[in-house]
């Protein structure tokens, strides 16, 4: 049976010497000389024989120059750096440096984390649960290349850091999505609901804020929308030698205010910095009304605090509408002075949302690496914000945040525990 190099293989082989344009070009060349041998050898069976052997010497010329320049048969690839990687072989500042958590928090969060001792990867291969965790939270954290994770920090190749990332991030969303997509019971049951209502009381009134009559805001917390930018959809040809995609592809991810393409999610935030509700992804070109009425969130607290005397409430931006469980400033001509102050006030405290995405980025660089983020080639793209959102959840339990400190509030010290509902 004779070997034939897949168009995978080569395409890998091709990746790997980094072939220049004029390079692609000769070898295209030559092979197009050798189809045009074979299709005259093969229409002309009655071909001299003398002419017949001059010309599949030549082609055995021809095709063994292209093989010589493409696929490198007489190179040797250097086996790559075999580590074993564990959470032991990381000094504290490598630790905190490499993974934003402590030595001992890494561990703890490791083990909290559930990974299998052993990971079969998506080829097959097999991995220890610890080295996929480290290598994927240090890609999340750095957004380096995977190529130099691999020369630099891990060892072996760059198509194994690709599959351990991939694994890492599948394992978290599988295992934890519902943590950020239904658990407003919880937060409300354990009582983190009313504890950050009395917070951001206690805030406004520090700030200036008076009632009458001994009442208090109702406001537990803060909703807003948090945009991704992603990589170009869809630029250039779908393949080779292609069409282009169709521009409506980029269109319907585009979104014209902030001129990028990308994905929404909205987000809930309590004063402590967790978020506790995430409705997401959709496309970035979606406003955020639609993403309300889609996550049916107002229904959603409502049936929360159903047969409750007091009604909680999140408070949003100026295009939230004024709705049972879901408000925003006072709009319009006829704002009191009054209703003026509130807003003034009110801004003030829904900062920190913003505070909290901007962790969330400082915290994984991945985030920041729009390059990485291919929507039509990466089926992690639609899944790594809410990884990442899951993960500062994580770090705000052990650590704190600038929204707890600001609200002064501080989590028990077995805040992760209780987060991933383990005690």
């Amino acid at each position: 049976m004779r070997f034939r190099l897949s168009a995978k293989r080569l395409n890998i082989r091709k990746r790997f010497l980094a072939l220049t344009c004029n390079e692609k070009y000769f070898a295209k060349r030559l092979k197009k000389l050798c189809y045009m041998i074979l299709f005259k050898l093969r229409m002309e069976p009655n071909m001299d024989s003398s002419l017949r052997n001059r010309l599949m010497t030549g082609l055995k010329v021809l095709y063994g120059f292209y093989l010589s320049k493409v696929v490198l048969l007489n190179h040797v690839m250097n086996r790559p750096l075999r580590t074993n990687r564990t959470i032991s072989t990381f000094s504290e500042s490598q630790c905190w440096n490499f993974f934003e958590f402590r030595k001992d928090d890494l561990q703890r969060l490791f083990l909290r984390l559930k990974f299998p001792q052993r990971c079969l990867l998506c080829n097959s291969s097999a991995m220890s649960g610890q080295e996929v965790f480290l290598r994927g939270l240090y890609e999340l954290v750095s957004g380096e290349d995977q190529f130099n994770i691999c020369e630099n920090v891990f060892g072996s190749d760059q198509s194994t850091q690709s599959r351990a990332f991939k694994f890492f991030v599948n394992h978290i969303f599988e295992n934890f999505y519902y943590l950020l997509t239904d658990n407003l019971n919880w937060w409300y049951e354990k009582g983190f609901i009313k504890k950050s209502q009395t917070a951001i009381n206690n805030k406004l009134l520090e700030l200036g804020m008076t009632y009458g009559n001994g009442m208090e805001s109702p406001v537990f917390g803060f909703i807003d929308c948090n945009c991704m930018e992603t990589c170009r959809v869809g630029g250039g040809p779908s393949g080779t030698d292609t069409e282009r995609w169709d521009d409506n592809i980029q269109r319907a991810f585009y979104n014209g205010w902030k001129s990028v393409h990308g994905l929404k999610h909205q987000t809930v935030d309590l004063a402590y910095g967790l978020t506790i509700d995430m409705y997401g992804p959709t496309s970035l070109r979606r406003n955020d009304m639609r993403l309300l009425g889609a996550s049916k969130l107002n229904q959603r607290l409502q049936s929360m605090q159903r047969g409750q005397i007091q009604q909680l409430i999140v408070y949003g931006d100026s295009i939230y509408p004024h709705l049972t469980h879901v408000t925003s400033c006072w709009k319009g001509e006829n704002v009191s002075d009054e209703q003026r102050k509130l807003n003034g006030l009110m801004k003030s405290v829904r900062i920190s949302i913003e505070w909290n995405y901007s962790v969330t980025s400082n915290l994984f660089g991945y985030l920041k690496n729009f390059n990485k983020l291919r929507l039509l080639t990466d089926c992690n793209c639609a899944k790594i914000y809410i990884v990442a959102t899951f993960l500062r959840n994580c770090h705000v339990c052990i650590y704190g945040s600038i929204s707890s400190s600001y609200f002064n509030l501080l989590l028990p010290s077995d805040m992760l525990e209780q987060y991933l509902q383990l005690v």
